[in-house]
C-alpha cells in the first residue's frame, strides 16, 4: 500500500479533529502557560486556510458534555463541518489495535477514531491528547497495525505538530 497520502502535494490538507480541538478552540483563557500557549496554537491551527477540518458524530457527542456554555460555544465552532462516519465502519482494525495493545480497551472512543480515519484515508488526526493517540509510544505500534491491515496510518499529532510539519 501506497504510505503518502494522496493530499501531501496539495494546498489543502484534510485533518479529522478530536474533542479535544474544539475544546481548547473555545476554552477561557488560562493562567497556565501550557493551557495557555495550546489555546494560542489551536486558535492559529483552526483559522489556518489549508485545513479542512472533519469530525465524527463521537466528537459531537463528547464537546456536547460538560458546562452548558462551553458546549454551545463547541457545538457553535463545530458548526457546519462535515461529518464523517468513523462508528459504523468494518470493526477489525479497531479490534486488532486493542488486541495489539496500541490503544487501550478503555479508550474505545480512541481506538474507534484511529480505525475510522485510517478506513476512510484521513490524513491526519489533530489532538491535544497526549496519553493514548499523540504520544511516541503509541504511534508507531499504531501505524504498524494499520499497515499491517492494509490501510495508511493517519499522522496523529498535535496541532503544534501539524503546523510545524507543514511549515
Amino acid at each position: 500500500m501506497n504510505e503518502t497520502h494522496p493530499q501531501e502535494k496539495q494546498s489543502v490538507f484534510t485533518v479529522y479533529v478530536d474533542s479535544t480541538i474544539p475544546s481548547y478552540l473555545v476554552s477561557k483563557p488560562s493562567r497556565v502557560p501550557r493551557r495557555s500557549e495550546w489555546q494560542r496554537i489551536t486558535r492559529e491551527f483552526w483559522n489556518d486556510k489549508r485545513f479542512e477540518f472533519v469530525l465524527s458524530d463521537l466528537v459531537i457527542t463528547e464537546v456536547s458534555i460538560g458546562d452548558r456554555t462551553q458546549v454551545v460555544d463547541r457545538l457553535k465552532a463545530i458548526e457546519g463541518l462535515p461529518v464523517v462516519d468513523v462508528l459504523d465502519l468494518e470493526r477489525s482494525l479497531a479490534q486488532q489495535l486493542i488486541i495489539g495493545k496500541a490503544i487501550p480497551e478503555v479508550a474505545l472512543a480512541d481506538v474507534v477514531r484511529v480505525a475510522g480515519t485510517a478506513i476512510q484515508a484521513i490524513p491526519y488526526l489533530a489532538t491535544w491528547n497526549f496519553a493514548h493517540l499523540a504520544n511516541p509510544h503509541t504511534i508507531p505500534k499504531i501505524e504498524q497495525i494499520c499497515r499491517e491491515a492494509g490501510y495508511s496510518p493517519p499522522r496523529i499529532a498535535s496541532p503544534k505538530a501539524i503546523l510545524d510539519e507543514l511549515s
